[in-house]
């Protein structure tokens, strides 16, 4: 059985819930501010890598997470 990593819940960007793993990988996942919680965990399976995002949204999320 794989175990799964911690995914937290960091922030809401534009419509998108922002999640930080264990390794200090970046992901995100599109869905109403809502539905999220700040420090819920999420399904390593429900994530897309913030890679796939344009280098401008990426810049743009990565800001809002350190300010």
């Amino acid at each position: 059985m794989e175990v799964q990593k911690e995914n937290e819940v960091v922030g809401y960007v534009s419509g998108k819930a922002i999640i930080k793993n264990e390794d200090g990988q970046w992901f995100f996942i599109e869905m109403p501010e809502e539905f999220i919680t700040q420090r819920e965990q999420m399904f390593e399976d429900d994530l897309t890598p913030l890679e796939q995002l344009s280098l401008e949204d990426q810049n743009n999320i990565l800001k809002e997470m350190v300010n």
